[in-house]
């Protein structure tokens, strides 16, 4: 096995063993469990879905609406941060793979790279 494969295999382990990914997991569960969130969770899935194959103004203003209901809920709102948590974590990764791929991205003439996403 080369020693690219080896690493990645580490990489897949350390995110299987993350906090980030226990902690979405855990929230994940504790929704699953809720009844009223999932009924939330379940109208804005209707809705974004209704959003997709006609993206009216009044959709997308019921969509709006359904999200923020959503969020509102304690067990949805753990689970979109943990969510976001996650996901924050692999695009970090996924940076780090693509700029070891491309080189530094250059931009602008800031003199130094302070993570700006540019």
């Amino acid at each position: 096995m080369s020693e690219v494969i080896k690493k990645a295999a580490e990489l897949a382990d350390a995110i299987a063993k993350s906090d980030e990914l226990k902690n979405l997991r855990s929230a994940e569960q504790e929704l699953l469990a809720d009844p009223e969130a999932m009924e939330l969770y379940n109208e804005f899935q209707r809705l974004q879905q209704m959003a997709q194959m006609a993206g009216t103004p009044e959709v997308m203003q019921q969509l709006e609406e359904a999200y923020k209901k959503f969020a509102e809920n304690e067990k949805a709102k753990a689970f979109l941060e943990a969510n976001q948590q996650f996901g924050a974590m692999l695009e970090t990764i996924n940076k780090m793979l693509q700029e070891a791929i491309e080189g530094p991205k250059q931009h602008g003439s800031c003199g130094s790279c302070g993570g700006c996403g540019v």
